[in-house]
Formats: structure tokens, sequence, C-alpha cells
């Protein structure tokens, strides 16, 4: 039995060249700025961009973090600006009520930031459009053009602001599609399946009513960078690293061996593109 991939049609209108900031070289851009939203899966992503840019190392991680607690696991529907705003209400509501507890649930801190060491870093910032702005134009002289690298839903507003209020101090990268204004980024870096509602063979399978929701209207332009898959850190020298690491554990076992990665809990449902036998 073989296993092959599963291979999706080009989508209309691709642009395959580089962005004019790498004209001079990677060498010309001396530090990042990311925008996370404290899923793995997505902070990994701009985590794998910017090491594979070599600005591992001159990198400063902002975090969106939504409140948590009680009624807030309702609520991580909203936008995040609207729900932070919905728990301060309620925090002023319900402060010194016996009802606190049921709504607001038992939190130590109003937006707790966790999994710093796991990201091999000394401190993480809570995103601000503002601070992170202020921080690009103190430091332009100094430190040149900053690229911002976003990925996820509530990251969005913030990387597209950071980007009107300062434009000649950063470059924004949104990586996975954002269903919004593309001209509101610099460079959006998403999977080429998020176009394959947009080929004729997506087009027979995708009902019309729901292409709207899962796909672009509209095709690749400039700006935007497809990839075969999800961006990530595994690079060369990490699996040098781990094949070191696991070698003992691995050598004894019969050959050829499968390995599965498995992400961590999540109430998305997840389709990815299975291999066929």
């Amino acid at each position: 039995m073989s296993i092959r991939p599963l291979l999706l049609p080009e989508p209309p209108g691709e642009v395959d060249r580089a962005p004019e900031i790498f004209a001079g070289g990677v060498a010309a851009v001396r530090r990042a700025v990311v925008i996370g939203n404290g899923c793995a899966g997505a902070e990994n992503q701009c985590l794998g961009l910017v090491r594979a840019l070599g600005l591992a190392d001159r990198l400063t991680l902002y975090r969106i973090i939504r409140p948590t607690g009680g009624i807030n696991k309702w609520l991580h529907f909203l936008p995040i600006s609207l729900h932070k705003m919905v728990d301060q209400v309620l925090r002023h509501i319900l402060s010194n009520t016996t009802f606190t507890t049921l709504f607001q649930g038992k939190l130590s801190a109003p937006y707790p930031v966790s999994n710093v060491q796991s990201l091999g870093l000394s401190s993480i910032l809570e995103a601000d459009s503002k601070r992170i702005v202020t921080m690009v134009r103190d430091t332009f002289e100094k430190e040149g053009l900053a690229i911002v690298v976003a990925c996820g839903r509530d990251t969005i507003p913030y990387a597209s602001s950071v980007r009107c209020l300062a434009p000649d101090n950063v470059f924004v990268i949104q990586i996975q599609h954002p269903r919004y204004r593309l001209d509101r980024f610099d460079l959006v870096v998403t999977p080429r399946h998020d176009y394959y509602a947009l080929t004729a063979k997506g087009q027979q399978e995708v009902p019309w009513l729901f292409r709207r929701w899962i796909t672009p209207r509209e095709p690749p332009g400039p700006n935007v960078v497809l990839t075969s898959g999800a961006l990530h850190q595994a690079d060369s020298a990490a699996l040098r690293i781990a094949a070191t690491n696991w070698h003992d554990e691995l050598a004894p076992l019969p050959k050829p061996l499968v390995v599965v990665n498995i992400g961590g809990p999540t109430s998305k449902l997840l389709l990815p593109f299975l291999p066929t036998c």
C-alpha cells in the first residue's frame, strides 16, 4: 500500500514573487514584533516565520488575552474589544456581591498571562496597538523597520490598527486569511486550501451559499502568499536536534516509523486534508 499526498488545484490569479521589503535581502530587517492569541497552533506559525527570517533572537511577543472565568466562556464569540468591554461592565456591576463568583469566576488577575517559559521568552506583554506603535516609532531611528507578524482571529484588529497608525515604521504580515480587507496588511500568508472553493472543482463541491463563509470571494492579490500547509518551527536544525534527543528510544523500534502529531484541546472542528492510500 502506497501513500500519496492529496494535491489541491491551483487557485486563479496566484502571484508568486517576493515582497519588495526583501529586495535587499532579509538582513535589511533587524527586528520583529509578534502578536499572538495564546494558542500554540497560531503563535508557532508566527514564531516559525520569524525564525526562518533569522529574527528569533530579536523579537518581542505581545499576546492578546481574553477575559476568562465564569460567564466569559460563553462570550468568546464576541470581537475581542467588545468582549473586554462586557467583562469590565460586569466586573463593575457585580463587584462585592454574592453573584460575582457565579458570573466572573475566581480570578487572581483580570487578564493572566501564562505559558511564558514554554516559548523560551522571559516575558510576554499584553497586546495594545497604541503601545506597539509607540514602541516602534520611538526606536525606529536606531532599530529601523519592524516586521509585525500576527496570526489568529483576535489578532486581526490589532495588526491592522498598527499598520494604519504607523505605516512608515512597520511591515505587517497576517498569517491565515483574515476574511477582511486585505489592503489593511502589507502581506497575507495563507494556506492554499483557503482558496479551494474558487477553483473549478471547488465550485462544483461547495454550495454557493456556503462559499463566502469558508473562502475569500476574490482570487489572491499581489500581497497574498500561498503555502502548501501551515507554517511551523520544524526546520532542519530543529529536526536534527530532535533526532539526537530521540535516537536512543526510537532506534530499537521496527522500521518504518509513523509519527502522528496530535494537538491540544480545541472547541473548533478541524477538517484536515488527509493522504489517500
